[in-house]
């Protein structure tokens, strides 16, 4: 039997994680689509630092405190959930989705932050127990991680057979593999260690925080700048390589824009 100690060592270096002890998942299905969440344990970790090809540090690090436990989509938002709350009907018939219609399980795209801020209104409005809302950027990283410091909640490189990315563009971050062109059905890779999928691809997710630089010193439950003109979107896709898909990676939009690799997904709370 493999000794305790060298368990431990063999998976801090291979994987980043903080302890040997895998955390048990919990897991909550809300009542109106059916959508499932993952309980994000509160606690603190170094948010930031992605690294340049130098060796610099594009993104300052800094030590980010969650003060409360919160419940995080376990996957992306489906065409088909997206559907029951806003209909059939193309919102962006300028600039249509290129996969609507194509598998119910697919992140649903082509959307702007503020076609996201619609769907949780009305989400909001027929939900009688439960609240939505988008995660801040300190929450999606720090789920996004896991209890790691690794470039992926998996390690140090990223291929194929972990996430839906585009693996033909080189980088010292993924090995070589295929470029799908099109999202993958939600949960088809294997989950991150606290049970989220597709953290890393498949879609750009939005997060609620206006662009700003990062701050250098300690933060507890930062929500980013109070106005901005770029919002954020976290986690890479399938159109780009594996450097975007890193945990610590942040890029920007404009929120009255859409993209077909952008999505969400979203935080879940229980009403007073």
């Amino acid at each position: 039997m493999i000794n305790r100690t060298i368990l431990l060592i063999i998976l801090i270096i291979s994987g980043g994680l903080v302890s040997c002890e895998k955390r048990p998942v919990s897991t909550m299905k809300e009542p109106v689509l059916g959508m499932e969440f993952i309980l994000i344990p509160k606690g603190s970790f170094k948010m930031g630092g992605l690294e340049n090809d130098d060796g610099t540090m594009s993104e300052t690090q800094h030590e980010v405190t969650l003060s409360k436990d919160f419940w995080l989509g376990k996957t992306e938002v489906t065409q088909n959930q997206w559907q029951q709350i806003m209909g059939t009907q193309e919102i962006h018939p300028e600039k249509p989705s290129p996969f609507r219609g194509d598998h119910p399980e697919y992140p649903v795209v082509s959307i702007s932050y503020f076609d996201v801020e619609r769907f949780l209104d009305k989400l909001n409005e027929v939900s009688h127990a439960y609240h939505f809302r988008l995660p801040t950027e300190a929450e999606w990283e720090y789920a996004c991680r896991a209890g790691t410091t690794t470039p992926f909640s998996h390690g140090s490189i990223l291929d194929d057979t972990l996430a839906n990315f585009n693996a033909k563009v080189p980088s010292k971050y993924a090995a070589s593999g295929k470029f799908l062109e099109h999202p993958t059905p939600v949960a088809f890779y294997a989950p991150n260690p606290w049970g989220l999928y597709d953290m890393h691809g498949n879609v750009w997710e939005w997060v609620s925080d206006w662009h700003g630089p990062y701050a250098k010193e300690k933060l507890t439950d930062p929500e980013g700048p109070a106005y901005g003109k770029e919002k954020i979107i976290r986690g890479g896709s399938w159109f780009f390589g594996a450097d975007h898909a890193r945990s610590a990676n942040r890029r920007t939009h404009e929120p009255k824009l859409w993209g077909f690799s952008i999505g969400f997904r979203i935080v879940c709370e229980k009403k007073n």
